[in-house]
């Protein structure tokens, strides 16, 4: 049996990486998905663990102490890890395994399973940084489910996010939602 693959997706908040990531799992039934832990509050419409495994501070860093994170990451204010054993389970099942993660995560992935792992960073569309972060905070507003102030950490994340862009195999702009699927929809098929 082949081994299998992960895909690392990374992006700024509100770059519609989980758009692109819901779409390719719907097209492609037979992926899968890495259900990151959280200590955050789910949003509404979110299900433990499906979009996260919801945990409490206490279970989290209990989590965090025995290992069963690949890596974790204070993110905008919460916790967020990537639980190692389904990471595992798929490469050793010959599964493609999608991650929905943030840059930080996405290249401790990529150096702890450097052969199996292809990391692809989504960017936001624009020319220039103003340009992009001026869209970014646009997109955050529109989805009307997150205070001021967590938009504000989020756009302060964006240039140290995209100074990473770099160490990832491949990167995209997001300027046409269909056409960034459908690119990155091919790269995982011809890995």
């Amino acid at each position: 049996m082949n081994k299998g693959k992960l895909f690392v997706l990374s992006a700024p908040s509100g770059t519609g990486k989980t758009t692109i990531l819901k779409t390719l799992l719907k097209n492609n039934p037979k992926w899968k998905f890495s259900v990151s832990a959280t200590n955050r509050e789910p949003r509404e419409g979110e299900i433990d663990g499906k979009d996260y495994i919801y945990m409490s501070n206490e279970k989290f860093d209990h989590a965090v102490k025995f290992g069963d994170f690949l890596e974790w990451e204070w993110v905008h204010g919460n916790k967020y890890g990537t639980p190692v054993g389904p990471l595992e389970d798929a490469l050793d099942e010959g599964k493609i395994m999608l991650l929905d993660i943030d840059v930080k995560g996405g290249l401790t992935v990529m150096e702890e399973f450097p052969d199996e792992t292809v990391g692809i960073f989504i960017e936001p569309p624009g020319d220039e940084i103003p340009e992009k972060l001026e869209i970014l905070e646009e997109r955050l507003k529109a989805r009307g489910n997150e205070p001021p102030q967590l938009i504000v950490k989020r756009l302060k994340r964006f240039a140290l996010e995209m100074e990473y862009k770099d160490k990832f195999h491949h990167h995209f702009i997001n300027d046409k939602l269909n056409k960034t699927i459908e690119k990155i929809e091919k790269i995982i098929k011809e890995s």
